[in-house]
């Protein structure tokens, strides 16, 4: 029988009528795993309390916690909370998710769990078609979810941080595709080129990825602008953490390989840039990283 895995969906789940509580998903192959629902702003229950829900979880599997924005959440308590998680039996991974652009929504992905504020279904219409009511709930009176629901958002999430930084690559490299093939660039060229306006939402990207984005700051904002407008997830929410609460410390190294030349070259002005040393910083992360790059 595989490990348990739990969910902790930190969300508005009082005003869409559902309300705190924890939901079972259907099926015998997932006996053991579970949702659980709270409504916890960040300034009016403690990180700890969190934090002591997903240690008496882990014992016996996997942790995946959700933390919505508006809730008051942001880089600095992924952090925190990987620091709390330590070398205890199960992994702890946690994400921010907001403004509908990622697919844990339904009203972003047929397939997703949330729906409007506070429930699991929604009223939904992709790509012009007729609206159609989607319900991620199996057995509402057994508090029970659909088992294709949980399994996708969680293989999703589980493979998705190899996903965007696969697509940061390839959008990188075709970005700067005008001004190749020359395999060196010249000092403060790339930054250059890549602040231009039809660049710059790479550019936006690469400053996620390498924790260069404060929190709550006007970059930060045009970064979630430019998710609402795609419907899809760009930012990183300090990848480097969340690569060594996943997958160990030697992984984080090879990322901070990447981050710093990303960081000392590419968008420095004062270094030229190797693009085939970018290249295979880009692809030794990559073989770092187990699994798919989609599903």
């Amino acid at each position: 029988m595989s490990s348990r895995k739990t969910m902790i969906i930190v969300w508005s789940w009082k005003s869409g009528g559902l309300g705190e509580g924890d939901w079972q998903v259907a099926g015998s192959r997932h006996a053991n795993d579970q949702v659980l629902c709270r409504d916890w702003p960040v300034k009016v229950v403690p990180l700890q309390e969190l934090i002591d829900l997903a240690n008496s979880h882990r014992q016996g599997g996997d942790v995946m916690i959700f933390l919505h924005r508006q809730h008051g959440y942001h880089q600095e308590h992924i952090e925190q909370l990987s620091q709390a998680a330590g070398d205890q039996l199960g992994s702890v991974r946690s994400y921010l998710f907001g403004e509908g652009s990622n697919v844990i929504y339904l009203t972003r992905d047929p397939r997703g769990l949330l729906g409007t504020t506070g429930t699991f279904s929604a009223q939904v219409c992709y790509d012009e078609q007729p609206s159609t009511y989607i319900n991620a709930i199996a057995d509402e009176e057994r508090r029970e979810l659909s088992p294709s629901h949980f399994s996708y958002v969680w293989d999703r999430y589980h493979h998705a941080l190899r996903a965007r930084i696969f697509e940061l690559r390839e959008d990188v490299l075709h970005e700067l595709a005008p001004i190749l093939p020359r395999t060196v660039l010249e000092p403060g060229e790339g930054y250059q080129f890549l602040s231009k306006p039809e660049h710059r939402h790479v550019l936006l990207r690469l400053l996620s990825f390498i924790n260069r984005i404060r929190a709550g700051s006007d970059l930060a904002q045009e970064l979630r602008q430019e998710e609402r407008l795609i419907g899809r997830a760009l930012s990183f929410d300090d990848c480097g953490v969340q690569l060594e609460q996943a997958y160990g410390p030697s992984v984080a190294e090879v990322y901070q390989e990447l981050a710093g030349f990303i960081r000392k070259k590419l968008l420095a002005k004062s270094s030229g840039v190797d693009m085939e040393e970018l290249r295979r910083l880009f692809d030794e992360l990559l073989r770092q990283i187990p699994g798919a790059i989609y599903n």
